[in-house]
């Protein structure tokens, strides 16, 4: 695969992504949020609402599998150049 189709792939996948939460926000009565940011080695996770604490953990998790698969990504790629 190119890196121009990885490329639209990937913004089709953001915009997506921003028209779930946007659509999924417009109910209105019982909204929770939650997120997770990475500032350095420094976590900010999260949460609002009945479920903000579930959210805020999954955003976590989201975020720890990234980094894993970024971590094994660059490992790999290291290895194939050495």
């Amino acid at each position: 695969m190119s890196m121009n189709r990885l490329l639209v792939a990937g913004f089709l996948v953001m915009i997506a992504g921003m028209l779930i939460v946007l659509f999924g926000s417009a109910g209105g009565k019982g909204l929770s949020t939650g997120g997770f940011v990475l500032i350095g080695p420094i976590p900010i996770v999260f949460g609002t609402g009945t479920n903000g604490g579930q959210i805020a953990s999954l955003a976590f998790f989201a975020g720890l599998l990234m980094f894993v698969a970024f971590v094994v990504w660059a490992w790999r790629l290291g290895r194939l150049r050495g």
